[in-house]
């Protein structure tokens, strides 16, 4: 299925962030709307305790198996937002965003 998103881009705005301003969906478009993604295995255990490079890549394979669940792909998702649950907020944010960079291809960063 091809990409219904459309990214906005503008030259009246930096051209250096490495993400669309704004993006556009037909208004035929379907909308799915994603509950959060935890870091939870199939049985409920929860993936890499402590391991906060482990629980990111887990959401983030949760979010796709929810996406194709619901028959679409990453390629249509039109906006995501990251929340850490955590007492040491400074390491889990910089882990959860290392493992959102190395995962570009998988994720609507563009």
């Amino acid at each position: 299925m091809p990409s219904a998103v459309t990214l906005i881009s503008s030259s009246t705005l930096s051209a250096s962030a490495q993400y669309a301003y704004a993006a556009t969906v037909p208004g035929a478009a379907r909308l799915i709307f994603l509950a959060g993604s935890c870091p939870l295995n199939k049985d409920g255990t929860t993936a890499g305790p402590g391991d906060y490079a482990a629980q990111a890549a887990k959401a983030i394979e949760n979010l796709h198996l929810a996406l194709e669940a619901a028959g679409a792909g990453i390629e249509d998702v039109i906006s995501t937002r990251i929340l850490v649950a955590s007492t040491e907020r400074r390491n889990c944010w910089s882990t959860g965003r290392r493992v959102r960079v190395s995962h570009r291809d998988r994720l609507p960063f563009r």
